[in-house]
């Protein structure tokens, strides 16, 4: 095997798994956005921007999207969290804005009790908010 041909299927694969990826998570929005309990809500961030969510009780997940956050440095990025009974547990780091739209973005596993949350992190995220929260909505 050639050398070129070991690099493209290496590179074959890992492009596979990133398209199933997003297929996976295309199809975890769709359900949520058309779960027969979706439920709109939209608010203001302190510090600028609005986020829009629909959740779905039935579902356990809700589709986060945000419009208008202020710009981080390079070192920062806005980190999603679910706080609430059992603990916090991080959603996952918002992907970067394009046209001043961030999102979607699926947060899963929702329990009795959480809030979601959003803070200014490091860019690599941390395991625990280490920033004031600037959103934070009962669900």
């Amino acid at each position: 095997m050639s050398t070129a041909a070991a690099v493209f299927g290496v590179s074959n694969g890992s492009m596979r798994q990133q398209l199933d990826q997003a297929q996976a998570s295309s199809q975890q929005i769709a359900a949520v956005l058309t779960a027969h309990d979706a439920v709109m809500t939209s608010g203001p961030v302190s510090g600028g921007g609005t986020v829009t969510i629909v959740m779905s009780h039935a579902r356990h997940a809700l589709v986060f999207t945000a419009q208008g956050l202020r710009a981080l440095p390079a070192s920062r990025g806005y980190e999603l969290w679910l706080i609430g009974p059992a603990g916090t547990r991080p959603v996952g780091m918002l992907p970067a804005g394009s046209h001043g739209m961030t999102g979607p973005v699926i947060a899963s596993g929702l329990r009795q009790g959480d809030h979601l949350a959003l803070t200014a992190e490091p860019a690599g995220g941390t395991a625990r908010p280490t920033a004031p929260m600037m959103l934070d909505v009962d669900l």
